[in-house]
């Protein structure tokens, strides 16, 4: 008879994902460019009137984080377990409350303000470098290595 073995460690989580059941504030917005993926900072885009929505900040507000969805098809064929929001398509955004990101450029500080690449919208430690903005309102909960999922906290913030 064959030996099975079973493996219950699964990954901690994925970019854009809900970690807890904590009160939030969630809206939907509509993607401008070509694709966006999850977990990432967003801006008001030029189509703002229909919620459009682009990676980055303004001066370091970011107005809301993608959120992971599981009712996507696959980006690539045959799939390689990649998705993402496409042009046009709704998108769900998180404005305020808890979600997991991934921590890209530099290692993430527990309890400091996250940086947000200012082309791609993804979240990196430190000190921002050069086409980094540091955020005004996301802050990494936990530390984290270049390439971990996080958790991070996101606070509306009014202009």
């Amino acid at each position: 008879m064959p030996n099975q073995t079973y493996s219950l460690y699964h990954k901690r989580g994925y970019a854009g994902e809900l970690f807890d059941s904590a009160p939030r504030t969630t809206q939907t917005g509509l993607v401008e460019g070509a694709s966006l993926g999850f977990g990432l900072a967003l801006k008001v885009g030029s189509d703002a009137a229909n919620g459009g929505v682009v990676p980055g900040s303004v001066s370091g507000k970011v107005f809301a984080i993608s959120m992971r969805e599981l009712n996507h098809e696959a980006a690539n064929k045959p799939s390689d377990g990649t998705t993402t929001y496409v042009k046009d398509e709704s998108v769900s955004i998180m404005r305020q409350g808890f979600l997991l990101v991934k921590v890209t450029g530099r290692a993430a500080v527990a309890h400091s303000l996250a940086n947000v690449n200012d082309t791609t919208g993804a979240f990196t430690g430190g000190s921002a470098a050069g086409g980094e903005t540091q955020s005004t309102n996301v802050t990494f909960l936990e530390a984290g290595q270049v390439g971990d999922i996080v958790k991070a906290r996101i606070d509306i913030v009014h202009a």
